[in-house]
């Protein structure tokens, strides 16, 4: 493709694959324009198969665009699809610069996710992620392309709409760090909201299943293991890493919860499920927190995040934003490949 061009190949194709391909679509001029970066796209792989451009080639926009207008699992139906072919074999015959990786997070299993990532950042290209499961479980064999070879970007695995990666891995670069304290999971935020406006637990979670708020299991956001992933990867971005299994789920969101948040509205607090991250301890955990008025953690409602970030330096720093949702989460990685195509000289 020539000077100030970049390959990508997108894995997953469900929501936030295909959103992530209508934001290109949407904004490669404005790509081109201001940043002088020209994208093309190597490979689309799906759960049954890949589109896939051979030889070092990019797929052409039109079919791009056909590629949204196909059914789930279906990009391999299409002219240049490839049934069968995987993330592992689109990486082989298609190649890419930059890997996208849009796939669900598979904390039991972290590869073949790891392996893929390991690959492109070991042959020199870059990896922009919105797939949590490697860097809350092997942050130790990805740490180097974190900051010394700084390849992997990842601010879509937290707090999605809200850059906090950016914020702890640039804007907090040679401080020390006290204490992370985040509202990060969207569910549990807007049911602690629905508790206090007085519906029941069953009700609330129906509405955020309605609403797409909550997954038909949503057993990772109320037992905390959503938390305590997005945790893991706060600590390894800040140096220490704290893995997944060792991040302490003191706490679930369900009636009793209801009701402790009931309680704490009367007493003036907001109960909010939080991760909280301590480095010098080398601690991570999720609990119910009972947050004071004038606090960022008690103003949220809603799916909203919060989070407040304590150092040495500054004292706390408050962030508050959209942390979740297909749009928001294309976004991210919209912004991390401009910032990849930088890293890599591509710029």
């Amino acid at each position: 493709m020539g000077a100030g061009a970049v390959r990508l190949g997108v894995a997953g194709f469900g929501n936030v694959g295909r959103e992530f391909v209508r934001l290109l679509l949407e904004r490669r001029g404005l790509l081109e324009e201001r940043y002088g970066l020209r994208v093309g796209v190597s490979f689309v792989a799906d759960s049954r198969g890949a589109l896939c451009a051979a030889g070092g080639g990019v797929l052409e926009w039109g079919l791009v665009e056909r590629a949204l207008e196909a059914p789930r699992g279906g990009v391999s139906r299409l002219p240049g699809g490839r049934p069968g072919l995987g993330v592992e074999g689109a990486l082989e015959e298609c190649g890419t610069d930059v890997l996208v990786d849009a796939t669900p997070s598979r904390y039991e299993d972290v590869e073949p996710a790891l392996g893929w990532w390991l690959r492109v950042l070991g042959s020199g290209g870059a990896v922009v992620a919105a797939d949590k499961a490697p860097l809350a479980v092997a942050c130790d064999r990805l740490a180097v392309y974190i900051y010394s070879k700084p390849r992997l970007y990842y601010k879509a695995t937290v707090m999605a709409g809200t850059p906090l990666i950016d914020l702890l891995r640039w804007g907090y670069a040679g401080r020390r760090v006290e204490r992370v304290v985040g509202a990060l999971n969207g569910t549990t935020n807007y049911l602690l909201t629905r508790a206090v406006e007085g519906a029941s637990f069953g009700e609330a979670l129906r509405e955020a299943q309605e609403r797409g708020y909550a997954e038909p299991d949503p057993s990772a956001d109320l037992e905390g293991f959503d938390l305590a992933a997005k945790a893991s990867i706060v600590s390894c971005t800040l140096g220490g890493w704290i893995p997944l299994g060792r991040v302490e789920r003191r706490a679930r969101v369900d009636g009793e919860a209801f009701e402790r948040a009931r309680r704490a509205t009367a007493a003036g607090r907001r109960l909010r499920y939080v991760a909280v991250v301590e480095p010098a301890a080398g601690r991570a955990y999720v609990d119910l927190l009972e947050a004071e008025p004038g606090s960022v953690l008690y103003d949220i409602r809603g799916v909203e995040n919060a989070v407040v970030v304590e150092s040495a330096e500054a004292g706390p720093v408050m962030l508050r934003g959209p942390g979740a949702g297909a749009r928001a989460t294309a976004a991210a990685l919209l912004s991390d490949l401009v910032e990849a195509a930088s890293v890599m000289g591509v710029l």
